[in-house]
């Protein structure tokens, strides 16, 4: 009876093998077969304890008690290249993007954010193949291999495949695998899972313990029609390598991290992607997690603020403006986040804390751009120690405020809770649209930032002007807001009009007191023109005691630094640069009208002044200097500056010279539409020390210490000891 038993039970469990369970678990091909003695699948039970992490290197393999996890790229599903000019998908690979501006044949929706793989998906099923763990572990005989995907809008929407090589030297068996459109060398067995649960975004498959004590294990995920989109255990080191021109339109080369992967596919072979597993590690309990590594890498975090889920084409259009060319809007929507990472080896070998570099991209681009380039690798992070991080910001058009902007902010947390990041030496930076970002960032939040690093950015209003006569001026406002406005309100939406969109960035620019800046501009630039570089100098050079240096090259345009990949003086100019912790005098603008508190964003500190309130809902500032641990004289100088470096340039600098003084313990300076704030007496070297205040305010206003005194200041100005 008991042989009767196993004879029955070993003949189901064949039956499951060959036919599936359902649709599940098809076993195709020949070859040495797995131990059929282990239990029946569906009595496998899940561990108790979860190993996975919520942030990680892509591409990296880690062992956690015995159970292997992949964690893969996202957002790098985009199948085979088909090469420069192919019948199917796209007749030539520059049509492969730019989905956001309708172009019939995209994958992707930025203009300069091309990928390497030319397969689509249905436009209502996109991302549904985008692999982003594969856990392997064994549960009483049987092998639960367990993918998580970023997207699964229904149960049929991709196919799971692995191979099994019971022989690892590859020497026998493999070919096409038959349900899904890839070949391999070596395998013995294939099986494949259709049906997945979209409430986990999850397929599973449970297949007998491999008999064999070391064999090879090959994944991938496929749309419902076979087309593989990725490919698993492809290492950290893939490739983005479309930096600039020709690779911006050369085959093979994307944006995506997914140039081998395609390659690959395009060959219909990838034999080179697998892993060796040795049954006794997961009898022992294997526990080995990933080492962090030098060198151009994608990281991928969880994000506690998804707005969805999947890639939308066409995007979710952002609060804070739209129109036709640039307007903001989100097309990366899910949990799980990726930005682009370079890593000098100072920074893991070294013995002095790395620094770090917000790099943020421009309209169109994406999270590799920039920071793919070799100069841009060596002048910035190699040469200073510097690690450079580059934010998706939720896609191509986010403009680094509300969804943006929080992108921004968790990408540096996770960095700086995973490298030993200085924390005095944090730099803003970016490109275009991400030189408005770079604006946005030290100005909201200064006291986190050394310097910023700005090249052609956007100032907030295409409009914007410098100041030249009062009988000029009049002419230029009148012709800006009876003639340009209208007109280009209509196709850039709020681009042309920051009343009604993104916050000016000039009216914040005070906020960098203690943030140096390079601002790199074009003189012909076709998309930010050149009033916008004469009004953020000459806004600059108005403020008091700003340290900056502004570069005018008349013979370059919009993306002439990118194709030129040089950044030196830039580079030079930051080298030295020191996030101020404490100064002595802070000024700090704000607009509760760009906060987003349901995504934790709110501009209400910096430095020893927290807990901001504006009395109305619109921009206010507090300028006060606490004098308690000395007083500061300053001198501020301006001078006209000139150099040839990458291309001829004329530019401004502002410096400062600080004078030290004694200590006053007294508190001065004005507050302009502000209800509230809170000071640190120990930042400022108040506490237990008598205040001499003179405040002007052009309201009421309560001042609360951090040691539980409070001022309350009305209209005018208030003087007395607190």
């Amino acid at each position: 009876m008991t042989q009767l038993c196993r004879l029955g039970l070993a003949i189901s469990f064949g039956i499951l093998v060959g036919c599936g369970e359902g649709s599940d678990g098809t076993s195709l091909a020949g070859g040495p077969q797995p131990d059929a003695s282990a239990v029946l699948p569906g009595a496998a039970e899940k561990r108790s304890m979860d190993c996975s992490k919520d942030s990680w290197v892509a591409g990296t393999v880690e062992w956690c008690q015995g159970r292997l996890t992949y964690y893969d790229y996202v957002y790098d599903d985009y199948g085979a290249d088909s090469g420069l000019i192919s019948p199917a998908p796209t007749v030539l690979n520059v049509l492969n993007r730019g989905g956001e501006s309708g172009l019939p044949f995209a994958n992707t929706p930025g203009l300069l954010s091309p990928t390497a793989g030319d397969d689509r998906y249905p436009p209502e099923l996109l991302n549904t193949a985008d692999l982003v763990k594969l856990h392997v572990e064994q549960v009483d005989g049987v092998v639960r291999i367990e993918a998580e995907v970023n997207t699964l809008f229904n149960p049929d929407d991709a196919i799971l495949g692995v191979a099994l090589d019971f022989d690892p030297e590859q020497s026998t068996g493999g070919g096409h695998w038959g349900r899904v459109n890839v070949s391999s060398e070596g395998w013995d067995q294939v099986y494949f899972q259709d049906r997945g649960a979209p409430e986990t975004n999850t397929l599973l498959l449970e297949i007998p313990l491999p008999h064999s004590d070391v064999w090879r294990l090959q994944a991938v995920v496929a749309q419902a029609d076979g087309t593989v989109m990725n490919v698993a255990f492809r290492g950290v080191n893939e490739e983005a390598s479309a930096d600039a021109s020709p690779e911006q339109i050369s085959p093979g080369a994307g944006n995506w991290w997914e140039d081998r992967q395609a390659e690959a596919l395009g060959r219909g072979d990838i034999s080179a992607f697998g892993i060796q597993i040795r049954n006794r590690d997961f009898l022992v309990g294997r526990t080995q997690t990933g080492e962090l590594s030098a060198g151009f890498h994608q990281r991928v975090y969880t994000s506690d603020y998804p707005l969805g889920e999947g890639v939308a084409i066409p995007a979710i259009e952002g609060r804070d403006g739209g129109g036709i060319f640039c307007g903001q809007s989100f097309n990366y929507l899910g949990k799980y986040q990726p930005y682009g990472i370079y890593v000098p080896e100072s920074a893991i070998e070294g013995d002095a804390k790395p620094g770090m570099m917000v790099v943020m991209h421009g309209c169109q681009a994406n999270h590799s751009s920039q920071i793919n380039q070799a100069n841009m690798q060596q002048r910035f992070g190699d040469a200073f120690n510097r690690i450079l991080v580059a934010p998706l910001g939720r896609g191509p058009f986010g403009f680094y405020t509300g969804p943006s902007e929080r992108d921004v902010l968790d990408a540096m947390e996770d960095v700086q809770d995973t490298y030993a990041v200085d924390s005095t030496k944090v730099f803003a930076s970016g490109y275009s649209m991400g030189g408005y970002g770079a604006l946005h960032f030290a100005t909201s939040y200064p006291d986190r930032f050394a310097g910023l690093v700005n090249w052609v950015g956007y100032t907030g209003d295409l409009l914007n002007t410098p100041e030249l006569t009062p009988v000029v001026d009049d002419l230029l406002t009148t012709a800006k807001d009876e003639l340009l406005s209208p007109v280009l309100g209509e196709i850039l939406g709020s681009l042309a009009d920051a009343e009604e969109g993104f916050e000016n960035a000039l009216d914040f620019v005070g906020n960098l007191r203690h943030v140096p800046g390079a601002h790199l501009y074009a003189g012909a630039d076709e998309l930010v023109h050149v009033n916008q570089a004469l009004a953020i100098a000459q806004r600059l050079a108005a403020e008091e005691s700003l340290e900056y240096h502004v570069y005018l090259h008349p013979m370059a345009e919009h993306l002439t630094f990118l194709l030129l990949d040089d950044w030196r003086k830039e580079a030079h100019l930051s080298a030295n640069w020191v996030r101020e912790e404490n100064p002595v005098r802070v000024t700090y603008t704000f607009d509760p009208t760009f906060d987003y508190p349901e995504m934790d964003i709110k501009h209400d500190s910096a430095y020893w002044i927290s807990e901001l309130v504006a009395r109305n809902r619109a921009r206010a500032q507090v300028d006060l200097s606490a004098s308690g641990c000395e007083s500061i004289a300053e001198q501020s100088s301006a001078q006209v500056t000139g150099g040839l470096d990458p291309l001829p340039w004329s530019g401004l600098k502002g410096s400062i010279t600080e004078i030290p003084g004694p200590a006053t313990s007294a508190l001065v300076g004005t507050l302009q539409n502000v209800a509230r704030a809170r000071i640190d007496v120990e930042a400022t070297c108040l506490a237990d020390m008598p205040i001499y205040y003179r405040v002007e305010s052009d309201g009421a206003a309560t001042i609360e210490f951090s040691d539980g005194r409070v001022l309350s200041v009305a209209e005018g100005i208030q003087e007395g000891v607190l």
